[in-house]
């Protein structure tokens, strides 16, 4: 695909693909040599238009989120986390991650789960913040090979490379990992598979996120049927939902 190929976000049976600059004669014999491919649409706009202009100091808890190229100084009793989005939505901005960010700290204020399991990490945010808080080992799981590629490179970002390792996969491939800590912040339908499994919680502590009104108690049940304790519940603009608990002894 040439040197200006960022990746591609890959959505149901949709693939979005990034380039550096314009792609027109690459897109267009890409689509001429393969006929079932079909080009829908195409965007040019500034990588700051994209990311909406992040290069400002993003507080979350105790966090500070920044990206890399930020002069900005760290507040007073903030951790700084280097965040560099690339071209994959996941800046800290979005309820979910929000609040599956405060969600950690309050858990890691009593507990300190040595192995964490983020399924869905995006661009790793959660990752990074669990293994600032005190994680040990993280497996950072994502299908989509753009959001593997970006978590990889926040996580060199930060320096943890030793602690977080990132694959690219399906989670429903990953709920049997052996971990401390679950974290999802995950499509509706996959969290609801991942919760038929009877080893998905059981012995964990869990953040769930990424869930509508009208999804959340379809969860709750699934996990209480595991035996899960739902401990703490966030609601954001009465659409987002995120639970914090335990589930059953192992």
């Amino acid at each position: 695909m040439g040197d200006d190929f960022i990746g591609n976000w890959e959505e149901d049976e949709y693939s979005f693909l990034f380039f550096s600059r314009s792609a027109h004669k690459t897109v267009f014999d890409l689509v001429r040599t393969n006929p079932g491919l079909l080009l829908l649409d195409n965007y040019i706009m500034p990588y700051t238009q994209w990311q909406q202009d992040h290069d400002q100091i993003l507080d979350i808890g105790g966090f500070s989120v920044c990206a890399p190229w930020s002069d900005h100084e760290t507040p007073p009793g903030k951790t700084r986390l280097w965040m560099d989005p690339g071209v994959v939505f996941g800046t800290g901005t979005h309820p979910t991650t929000r609040d599956c960010m405060l969600a950690l700290e309050i858990l890691y204020r009593d507990e300190k789960p040595r192995r964490v399991l983020d399924l869905g990490t995006g661009t790793g945010l959660l990752a990074l913040a669990a293994t600032a808080l005190g994680a040990e080992s993280v497996l950072a799981v994502d299908l989509n090979p753009l959001a593997a590629k970006t978590t990889a490179r926040n996580v060199e970002l930060n320096h943890m490379e030793e602690k977080i390792r990132t694959v690219r996969g399906s989670a429903l491939d990953y709920v049997q990992e052996p971990a401390d800590l679950v974290v999802a912040n995950i499509h509706f339908a996959v969290m609801k598979e991942m919760a038929s499994d009877p080893l998905f919680l059981r012995g964990k502590h869990f953040v769930l996120s990424g869930l509508l009104r009208s999804e959340i108690r379809d969860i709750k049940d699934a996990i209480k049927a595991l035996g899960a304790v739902v401990q703490q519940e966030w609601e954001q603009e009465s659409t987002w939902f995120t639970i914090m608990g335990k589930g059953p002894a192992g």
